[in-house]
């Protein structure tokens, strides 16, 4: 088994002005079973997602969003797929623009089914998670997953960070997770 030393944590870039807000969640998708990993039930495919641009500035529509739900684009989602990243349940998405009724199909809802619990011990998690490292021999070689003592993270091994980076993809954060400091 391959073990890694350095985690990430995946994200958008905050404070982005210029990508589409999304509107409401469907009925039926919760954002706390989508948090922690469970499948949804969806009647009608794919989900249909408004969404509000501001006309002022160019619209970007990023590879990845994650205000409410965790939104991956179809080159995101070909990076993990090339790699055989499997832990993740995508369901299709059409983020429709309110004002122009414009539809763009390239995204999907991203359900990642694994949390593990894996700091380190000794790292204090209440009521601040500070600076976490992870312990790779709980990890377990897992590529991605969310923590399991915070699971709205979502954590890549270094491996995985190299690709989303050589891929130029845009609006993605990947703060190293010993960085990291919850509110």
């Amino acid at each position: 088994m391959n073990q890694f030393t350095s985690h990430f944590i995946l994200d958008e870039v905050k404070g982005q002005w210029n990508i589409p807000f999304i509107g409401d969640i469907p009925d039926g998708i919760d954002m706390i079973d989508v948090m922690l990993g469970k499948k949804i039930e969806v009647k009608n495919l794919p989900i249909q997602l408004p969404v509000t641009i501001d006309e002022e500035e160019e619209t970007i529509y990023p590879d990845i969003m994650t205000a409410d739900l965790p939104f991956f684009s179809k080159k995101l989602k070909s990076i993990f797929d090339s790699l055989e990243i499997n832990n993740i349940i995508y369901y299709p998405v059409e983020l429709i623009e309110e004002r122009s009724g414009d539809k763009k199909t390239e995204y999907f809802l991203a359900v990642v089914t694994n949390i593990i619990s894996c700091l380190k011990s000794g790292i204090d998690k209440s009521p601040i998670l500070k600076n976490p490292i992870i312990d790779p021999t709980l990890a377990n070689g897992h590529r991605l997953f969310r923590l399991g003592e915070e699971p709205n993270l979502m954590i890549v091994d270094s491996q995985l960070k190299q690709k989303i980076e050589t891929a130029n993809l845009q609006n993605i954060s990947l703060l190293p997770l010993e960085d990291y400091v919850s509110l």
